[in-house]
């Protein structure tokens, strides 16, 4: 046990703390959902299975050492296909993915294209590949999937060059730094295509704290973002009109 995971666990216990993220660098993990293909299935239950990265000075500064219940609970509003959210036969790109849990998602339900991205961190990336690789080897036909390292702010219009604009953006647990917040939009803005149908799917958990979260809504709106009436909690779409 290293001396960060020693530090975790006593400051849980300490203050009984719920850390909302689940599994270890380096541990495999599942995602189970009904709405997932028959290819998934395993044992009488549909699965996806996806590895954490390892610890690493750069991946834990980046919080990707663990799967964020975050990440879970958009994987469950992809999988859900509900009319706000379906990525079926849609380009979509995650970013800040981690595990890439919810790209994995997208592709196994039915996106036409998808690209899960992370920060240009080569053990990052390489964890990525793996749970792409996993799940290619698993469908019986080849899946648009792939994995690009992605600075936020950064190289856009050389991302969109390559891959075209999405549909779908989907982003997880990843407002927690405020001073990214403007690279964050500059991207979301630069890749999402411009139109009413296209979505901004993101999932926020509390623990970013409600004032950081409003801070990056208002600044959302400034960028041209608004609120789609048809979704739950009314999540946010592209573009004002």
């Amino acid at each position: 046990m290293s001396d960060l995971d020693v530090f975790e666990d006593a400051l849980f216990t300490v203050f009984g703390h719920h850390q909302p993220a689940r599994g270890d660098p380096g541990s495999i993990g599942s995602y189970s959902h009904r709405q997932l293909p028959t290819w998934c299935e395993e044992n009488g239950e549909k699965k996806i299975h996806y590895r954490i990265a390892d610890l690493s000075s750069t991946n834990t500064k980046l919080f990707a050492h663990h799967q964020w219940d975050a990440g879970v609970y958009l994987a469950e509003i992809v999988c859900e296909r509900c009319e706000w959210a379906d990525v079926r036969g849609r380009q979509v790109v995650e970013l800040g993915a981690g595990t890439g849990l919810p790209s994995l998602a997208a592709a196994a339900v039915g996106a036409k294209r998808t690209i899960v991205t992370d920060y240009p961190d080569p053990d990052l990336l390489a964890n990525l590949r793996l749970n792409v690789a996993r799940l290619k080897s698993q469908a019986p036909y080849a899946l648009a999937l792939d994995v690009e390292g992605v600075a936020w702010g950064q190289d856009i219009d050389s991302f969109v060059n390559t891959y075209g604009q999405a549909d779908y953006v989907l982003a997880a647990d990843v407002l927690w730094v405020s001073s990214m917040h403007a690279a964050l939009l500059k991207t979301v803005c630069g890749m999402l295509n411009r139109s009413d149908s296209s979505r901004f799917l993101l999932v926020a958990g509390f623990h970013t704290g409600r004032p950081v979260i409003a801070r990056f809504l208002q600044a959302a709106h400034d960028m041209g973002l608004v609120f789609a009436k048809d979704a739950p909690y009314e999540g946010m779409k592209k573009w004002a009109t």
